[in-house]
């Protein structure tokens, strides 16, 4: 959730009043952390659309809108739609769909809580990755949700495009006194977005007991286990898939395997592999994967499929009787010749 809350507000760091040029980077963040920490609470109404294009290459549209209120550092409640609950207390929260009657819980663990960045601190990461990145242009004022704003546009620098942007045309209004996005509009050739405030007010006193929840009687209780799929040895998974799984020869040795996964409702295999902080993945399924236009058509003598390359991750796709393969892996030593010659063996 954090993480979350950090990315929306990514866009106060290219606020330009208080004599901040796009060159003072380190004032830029320093006012953007300075901002989010003087946002105590709120309460805000929110209207969201997706446009894309689905099967025969036909428009498809949807829309929501919710409310949601907000206490930090982590108590939050959204009201979807259809009656949707999305509840924390800092120390418990919880997700209520009232059709299928369920609820499913969630506990917050102090040590996770302990290790979580702070919300500054993922705010640094990210705008300084985004000013790195990116040409802003500022647009001009425009009034949203009754306040004043600043409309900024983003656009990836030459050579950057697949680093944060990629193909998407990305558009922000910030509110000229909380730095707060109010408006986000994402723009490529296969979709649009967008997420506008409609009604907002900040720092107020919020009832506490928003942020509790009695679940009803009749409704089911679902933790996380419930959607974990069950950790497998190889042995086991090759048993449960109803698919070969290829000899795993080809893996680098400094890599120790750590679990393997079957999702049945996807038809899906997953095997993980780590070396400290690097990681290494392979999935296999029957559900033909659709390539992104990012990746590119990779060969050799021994091998021929596509490859892609996205924050740091490595990505190489092939298929083999009628099985689609994906290798994902993360690491200094790892590139698209790793990659490659892992790919040749695994075939």
């Amino acid at each position: 959730m954090k993480k979350i809350k950090a990315v929306f507000t990514l866009a106060t760091a290219i606020f330009l009043t208080a004599g901040c040029s796009l060159e003072d980077t380190d004032e830029i963040i320093e006012k953007a952390v300075e901002a989010q920490e003087n946002l105590e609470s709120y309460y805000a109404e929110v209207s969201s659309s997706f446009n894309f294009k689905g099967e025969n290459n036909e428009n498809e549209n949807e829309s929501s809108t919710y409310k949601e209120w907000n206490v930090k550092p982590d108590k939050y409640r959204t009201e979807m739609e259809e009656g949707y609950l999305h509840i924390s207390n800092g120390k418990e929260s919880w997700s209520y769909d009232p059709h299928e009657n369920t609820v499913t819980v969630f506990e917050t663990s102090e040590e996770l809580a302990e290790e979580t960045p702070s919300e500054g601190e993922i705010i640094r990461e990210i705008l300084t990755e985004m000013l790195d990145s990116t040409d802003v242009t500022v647009m001009g004022k425009e009034t949203i949700a009754g306040r004043s704003t600043i409309h900024l546009a983003l656009a990836s620098k030459e050579g950057e495009e697949e680093d944060f942007l990629g193909e998407v045309n990305y558009d922000i209004w910030v509110d000229e006194e909380t730095y707060m996005p109010l408006k986000m509009m994402w723009i490529s050739d296969e979709f649009s977005s967008s997420v506008e405030y409609t009604h907002i007010e900040y720092n107020i006193d919020i009832d506490e007991t928003l942020f509790q929840f009695d679940i009803p009687e009749d409704a089911e209780v679902l933790t996380i286990d419930d959607f974990m799929p069950e950790s497998l040895t190889l042995e086991e998974l090759k048993e449960a898939a109803p698919f070969s799984i290829p000899e795993l020869e080809g893996i680098p040795q400094n890599f120790e395997f750590e679990e393997a996964t079957y999702f049945e409702d996807m038809d899906m295999a997953t095997i993980h592999y780590i070396d400290g902080t690097d990681y290494l993945m392979i999935s296999l399924t029957t559900d033909k994967t659709e390539m992104l236009e990012e990746s590119e058509p990779v060969s050799t003598e021994d091998f021929e499929g596509h490859y892609m390359n996205m924050f740091d991750m490595h990505f190489l796709f092939w298929s083999q009787d009628e099985v689609y393969i994906e290798l994902m892996a993360s690491g200094e030593e790892m590139n698209k010749d790793s990659l490659l010659e892992i790919g040749a063996v695994l075939q």
